[in-house]
């Protein structure tokens, strides 16, 4: 991916627009592919810090769905996933949990974002 487009989708994914955040992490499957690993480490660990204090549900969704979209392509190695651990329970609702339970061994630090 260019550095131009990359450094407007960083700058998108820390908007203070709730809406702007939830479109920039639902656009990650439209170039996830074009990622560097450089790239799709710098971002996965972005979605990963952001997480856990974002306010909207929506926006929550998409940050995680973002997540499973690096992971599903192989880019999610070396990714830091402990920080969805501070995420509160309350703000876990049934849209986030299959996402929640895929990470669980990474967010605990026990699996190394590879398959076996």
């Amino acid at each position: 991916m260019q550095s131009k487009e990359y450094i407007d989708f960083i700058r998108e994914l820390l908007s203070p627009d709730e809406a702007v955040r939830a479109e920039a992490s639902n656009r990650v499957q439209d170039f996830v592919n074009l990622l560097s690993g450089t790239q799709a480490r710098v971002a996965g660990d972005l979605v990963s810090m952001l997480a856990p204090h974002e306010e909207s549900r929506v926006t929550l969704e998409a940050l995680l769905h973002a997540l499973s979209d690096l992971d599903g392509c192989g880019k999610l190695e070396g990714v830091d996933l402990s920080p969805l651990g501070e995420i509160p329970e309350s703000a876990i609702h049934v849209e986030h949990r299959d996402y929640m339970e895929d990470f669980v061994p990474r967010i605990a630090g026990m699996g190394d974002g590879t398959t076996e």
